[in-house]
């Protein structure tokens, strides 16, 4: 079948205008739009903000070097960026031009387009890159269908017949998802460049982003990778929020927290001041919705991401009177974690991890720990350390066993044990300093509460099953920190006798205490 087709000497301009910036997405769309043109929608701009111009300079520069990478048979990854913001710097308008910029000059090419409600998807992202797509010089390449941008049939024709490509996988993709059915989520690979774009990102489930990480898993990848999720912030918990907060999902993304009250990214500050004295600077609201922070707390978020941050980077103020507390999660045969507290100081004693050993190589451990920083108590979890206890007492070393699942005393807030320990770290943190392990952040920040009973007066953590079934490992750090505080010795300086010439425990010496006699 054939199609009418323009001017073939403007179109070849127009081949040879767009494609010099296949590596160039800041040039693609200085040249594809009517930037400052009187009488068209930009009539008066002059072309994109800072920001936008800086990011696409960035990509523009990857790309670039992932060409010469694979151009000299060397590795070269995924280009990974994610955006939080609150409302207005133009996120949207970024992806549009990074989709029509993609599909325009790299033939051939797949973008697909994810967000977090269909309604978002037909409403608000797709009209905005077709928007962007009518305004492009080349508009007469692309037809829109719903939530498709696809060749025009006679420019589809061209690249079939002259590059043999197939039209059906070029172009631009808007895909929904359903988080009980995460492989409904589908994206082909191609060889000719794949760019993913999640809008709204903060609504879209865990299970979407393990789906979408296989897409870019092929034995000879295209040069042109990348994945881009902007969002708000909108809760403390999820994929998008760990791009920002847990260094291990975040490792290997490019991320930019924008607060628009900064004139930089071009919000009306009239319009900022209001909503900041409407709701109050550290509201959840302004948080949001301007600082493109995540509110102080979700509604099953245990502990304030706040007061976690606060207790890593507060500065560190030493007691050395206060009692030292060991505690122990073990975890024979799999990772076992060992960590101290002195009052508010959980930092400066480092936390030891042992994988794969048995009850006596742990007993052993602990041993150790206790002659080099003599605490004056051991706390062990008895759920999986039955067996640890158990030669520890051979030793007569003083034990305190604690079972997270017994019941709470009356009237606690938890139901628990466990709940009630994780409570007591809650309530501490607001003055305490804990080191800047990555897993003991994430542990902290992904623990979460439920109610307990039908009566629901008290609450219970969520089941280590549940967590998982979200992407959240065992809670060994923040296990071993709530650990300690389940004991509550006297103070050091309230001993001041001396034992056969030793020092004092004031003074560094022995902890004959922690010892049977």
């Amino acid at each position: 079948m054939e199609f009418a087709r323009p001017d073939a000497k403007s179109e070849a301009e127009i081949f040879s205008l767009l494609l010099k910036y296949s590596l160039d997405p800041y040039g693609f769309v200085m040249v594809a739009y009517p930037w400052n043109v009187p009488g068209t929608p930009l009539e008066g701009i002059k072309g994109p903000r800072p920001w936008q111009v800086e990011e696409l300079k960035r990509i523009g520069k990857a790309m670039q070097e992932a060409a010469w990478a694979k151009e000299n048979g060397l590795p070269y990854d995924v280009y990974r960026a994610a955006f939080s913001s609150g409302r207005g710097p133009g996120k949207s308008a970024l992806l549009s031009w990074l989709a029509h910029w993609h599909i325009s000059t790299h033939m051939g090419a797949n973008t697909i387009v994810a967000a977090n409600t269909e309604k978002q998807l037909y409403t608000k992202i797709f009209p905005e890159i077709a928007k962007w797509v009518t305004l492009g010089i080349n508009k007469h390449w692309f037809t829109t269908e719903g939530i498709v941008i696809k060749p025009a049939g006679w420019f589809a024709q061209l690249g079939a017949e002259q590059l043999s490509i197939d039209p059906r996988f070029w172009g631009v993709f808007g895909q929904m998802w359903q988080e009980e059915n995460p492989v409904s989520f589908s994206g082909g690979r191609s060889a000719y460049g794949m760019l993913v774009l999640f809008d709204e990102a903060s609504g879209i489930p865990e299970t979407i982003w393990n789906v979408t990480q296989g897409f870019f898993m092929s034995p000879n990848p295209p040069v042109y990778r990348i994945w881009i999720a902007a969002s708000q912030m909108h809760r403390p918990s999820g994929r998008f929020y760990d791009l920002f907060y847990d260094p291990v999902h975040g490792e290997g993304w490019r991320t930019l927290t924008m607060d628009t009250s900064d004139p930089k990214y071009g919000v009306d500050p009239n319009d900022v001041a209001k909503a900041i004295k409407q709701h109050g600077v550290d509201s959840d609201y302004v948080r949001v919705e301007i600082r493109g922070l995540p509110p102080k707390q979700g509604d099953k978020q245990l502990i304030p991401t706040d007061d976690i941050m606060g207790a890593r980077d507060r500065e560190f103020q030493a007691d050395e009177n206060e009692p030292l507390i060991l505690g122990v999660d073990p975890a024979p045969r799999g990772r076992t974690v060992c960590r101290f507290r002195r009052g508010r100081d959980a930092r400066s004693i480092p936390p030891f991890v042992l994988e794969g050993k048995d009850n006596v190589q742990i007993a052993e451990f602990i041993m150790q720990l206790i002659a080099r920083y003599n605490p004056d108590a051991i706390v062990v979890d008895a759920g999986m350390g039955t067996g640890v206890i158990d030669v520890l007492k051979r030793y007569r070393v003083k034990v305190k066993e604690v079972w997270f699942g017994e019941a709470a005393p009356d009237g606690c807030e938890f139901a628990l044990v466990g709940a009630m320990l994780w409570g007591r770290v809650r309530d501490w943190l607001p003055g305490g300093m804990i080191d800047k392990s990555d897993t003991l952040l994430r542990d902290l920040m992904k623990r979460e509460w439920r109610w307990y009973g039908r009566e629901e007066k008290q609450k219970c953590l969520e089941s280590k099953q549940d967590a998982k079934a979200r992407g959240v490992p065992s809670p060994d750090d923040g296990d071993a920190l709530a650990l300690t505080f389940m004991v509550n010795p006297p103070r050091r300086d309230r001993f001041s006798r001396r034992v056969e010439g030793r020092p004092t425990i004031a003074e560094g010496g022995y902890n004959d205490s922690l010892f049977k006699v």
